[in-house]
C-alpha cells in the first residue's frame, strides 16, 4: 500500500508545551510505516494556503528532544481566516503533496478552522482525514478536562503571585495590580489563588470575566484590606467586564486590532492602578507578565508536558485508525481510565468558550472556590514555599 503524507498546522498563541505536542506528532508520524513524509505548514493556515511547507521527516531524535523542551511554536503560528480562494489553493497544495492526514494544533478558533477546511475538502471531493490537537493557556476549549499549555501558564501565575506578595510586603508599596491573560475566561486569574499559604498572603482580591466588576465595591474592599494589612495584591484578568458586559478597559486605537479584527485587551492593570491612586490617594502600581506568562519554560508543569505529548501522539494514531473530524480531549485525572482521553467531534470544540464553571465561582474576594484549587493543584505541581517572617529567635525584642 502506498504511504500517505501527514501535514501539521499550528495555530493561535504559543505556549510552553506547544512544541512538546509538535515533537510528539512528528515522532509518531516518523515511526508509523503508513506515513510517507511528515510535513509542516509554516505560520499556520496562512502558510498552508500559500504552500509554505517544510519537510520534517528526517528530524533527528536529538532535534525532537530539544524541540520538546522549547517554548513557542516552532513551525510558526498565525490567526488567519482563509477566503474561498485560500481554501482552493490549500486543497491544491495538499493534493500536490499527496497529503491524506492533516493535524490542526490550537485552541477553539483553530478547531473551528479545522472544521471549515474539512467541510471545504468534502465539498470539492478531496479526501483527507483531519484531527484536532488542543492547545491554549486560556483553558477554554469546551470538551476537554484541561488544555495543554494551561497548567504551565497557571503555575507561572501562581508562583509569580506568591513572589510578588513577598516583594510588596517588604517595602512601603501599598498596592499592586497584577494583570493576567484571559480575554473571555478567568482560568489564569483564578490560578493566582494557589499562591496563598495563609489568610494574609497574596492575592487579596481576584477578578475574572465570569463575574461582573463593580468599581465602588472594588475600592471599598481594597481600602479595607490595605487598612488591615498595610498592603495588597490584586489579580485581574485582562477581560474583566462591567455589569453591562462592556470591558472595564479596552484599547481604542484601531492600529491595535488583532488579525481577526478583535480589540486588543490588556492594560486593565494600569487602568485600575490609576483608579486606585485617584480614588484612594495611595500609591499603586501594576504588573503585567503578558507573553512571559505563557512562554516561561522555567515554570513548566510536568503534567502539562505529559498531556501535550499524549494528545499529539494519540492524534496521529487515531488518524491512522481511520478517525477524522475529531479532537483529542483529555479526561480528568480522577476518571482517566486506561487511555486518559476521548475522541470528540470537532464541532463540539469549534469556536465555543468554556468559562470557569458556575459552581467553582465564589462570591468573595478570591472569586473561586476550593474545588477550583483542588482541580488545579495536581496539574500545576508544587510551588516554592517561603516564610514571610523572620524565625522567632531572630525577631526583634525591642531597641538595643
Amino acid at each position: 500500500m502506498k504511504a500517505e503524507n501527514l501535514m501539521i498546522v499550528q495555530g493561535g498563541g504559543p505556549t510552553a508545551v506547544f512544541n512538546a505536542s509538535l515533537s510528539s506528532v512528528i515522532a509518531e508520524g516518523i515511526r508509523q510505516a503508513k506515513i510517507g513524509r511528515v510535513l509542516g505548514a509554516r505560520f499556520g493556515v496562512k502558510g498552508l494556503a500559500q504552500g509554505d511547507v517544510v519537510d520534517l521527516t528526517h528530524t533527528t531524535s536529538e532535534e525532537l528532544r530539544v524541540l520538546r523542551n522549547s517554548p513557542g511554536a516552532a513551525l510558526g503560528s498565525s490567526r488567519f481566516k482563509p477566503t474561498e480562494d485560500d481554501l482552493h489553493r490549500m486543497v491544491g497544495h495538499l493534493q500536490r503533496l499527496d497529503v491524506r492526514h492533516l493535524v490542526f494544533m490550537g485552541g477553539n478558533g483553530t478547531m473551528r478552522g479545522a472544521e471549515v477546511v474539512s467541510a471545504f475538502c468534502r465539498a470539492v471531493g478531496f479526501e483527507v482525514q483531519i484531527m484536532g490537537i488542543p492547545k491554549t493557556v486560556d483553558n477554554d476549549i469546551a470538551v476537554t478536562d484541561r488544555c495543554p499549555g494551561y497548567a504551565s501558564a497557571a503555575r507561572y501565575i501562581a508562583q509569580s503571585t506568591r513572589d510578588l506578595g513577598m516583594d510588596i510586603r517588604s517595602l512601603p508599596q501599598p498596592v499592586t495590580i497584577f494583570e493576567t491573560m484571559g480575554r473571555n475566561v478567568g482560568w489564569l486569574a483564578g490560578a493566582s489563588t494557589l499562591a496563598r499559604m495563609a489568610e494574609e498572603d497574596a492575592p487579596h482580591l481576584v477578578y475574572l470575566p465570569e463575574v461582573p466588576f463593580h468599581k465602588e465595591r472594588f475600592l471599598a474592599d481594597l481600602d479595607r484590606i490595605v487598612t488591615r494589612e498595610g498592603w495588597a495584591v490584586v489579580v485581574a484578568s485582562e477581560g474583566i467586564r462591567n455589569e453591562n458586559g462592556s470591558l472595564v478597559y479596552e484599547m481604542s486605537d484601531s492600529s491595535q486590532l488583532d488579525p481577526l479584527k478583535r480589540p486588543m485587551t490588556g492594560g486593565v492593570g494600569q487602568f485600575l492602578a490609576g483608579v486606585v491612586a485617584e480614588s484612594l490617594r495611595i500609591r499603586c502600581r501594576s504588573e503585567k507578565p503578558g507573553l512571559l506568562g505563557r512562554a516561561s519554560i522555567a515554570h513548566l508543569s510536568t503534567q502539562d508536558q505529559q498531556d501535550a505529548e499524549l494528545v499529539g501522539r494519540e492524534g496521529v494514531r487515531a488518524l491512522l485508525g481511520g478517525e477524522t473530524d475529531k479532537m483529542v480531549a483529555l479526561r480528568s485525572l480522577e476518571d482517566a481510565g486506561e487511555l486518559g482521553y476521548d475522541l470528540v467531534p470537532l464541532s463540539a470544540a469549534a469556536g465555543i468558550d468554556r468559562p470557569v464553571p458556575a459552581e467553582w465561582l465564589a462570591d468573595g474576594p478570591l472569586a473561586v472556590t476550593n474545588a477550583f484549587r483542588e482541580y488545579l493543584r495536581p496539574l500545576v505541581g508544587g510551588l516554592y514555599r517561603y516564610s514571610p517572617a523572620l524565625p522567632p529567635d531572630l525577631q526583634s525584642t525591642g531597641a538595643f
